[in-house]
């Protein structure tokens, strides 16, 4: 199992390989939103260990407590509710359980992304491609923990 530092790697290789195949077919990508995407699938990549003490779980709780007070801010308390639920979820799960799921890393942030696109339409675009990038390191997470085989379990 690599730690922290091989699964960023495995993330930075996934995400600029789907910048790259993008460049290539849709169109030329500036370089602040190249930058978010690959940001996206770092993120991605430590996300499946933050149901251990990791840095993944470091930045996952950071992440949510920005987000919570951002809701509170803005008065958005059913948001702020899921934010505190969800926080809960890496706790009381076991570790390669419920965050080492295919489906499960597909489903999240996609819904995270439908989510916040109610909020914020404008950017509904921007949010499914963060969510792609996020998908595309958590999947390179789950290659290098289990390899091509344990990557297609659906658990």
């Amino acid at each position: 199992m690599p730690l922290y530092k091989g699964h960023l790697l495995g993330g930075f290789v996934s995400g600029v390989s789907l910048l790259f195949l993008l460049s290539k077919t849709v169109y030329s990508l500036p370089a602040i939103t190249a930058l978010e995407w690959l940001l996206c699938a770092l993120a991605g990549s430590l996300f499946p260990d933050v149901d251990t003490k990791s840095k993944g779980q470091k930045y996952f709780y950071w992440l949510i407590g920005v987000l919570m007070l951002l809701s509170l801010y803005k008065g958005h308390l059913y948001c702020a509710v899921y934010l505190v639920l969800f926080s809960i979820l890496p706790l009381i799960v076991r570790h390669r359980g419920l965050f080492h799921c295919t489906w499960f890393l597909i489903v999240v942030p996609l819904g995270a992304a439908a989510i916040a696109s109610v909020y914020l339409p404008v950017y509904r675009c921007f949010l499914f491609y963060d969510a792609a990038f996020f998908i595309v390191g958590a999947l390179s997470h789950l290659l290098m923990d289990f390899g091509f085989k344990g990557l297609m379990r659906m658990r």
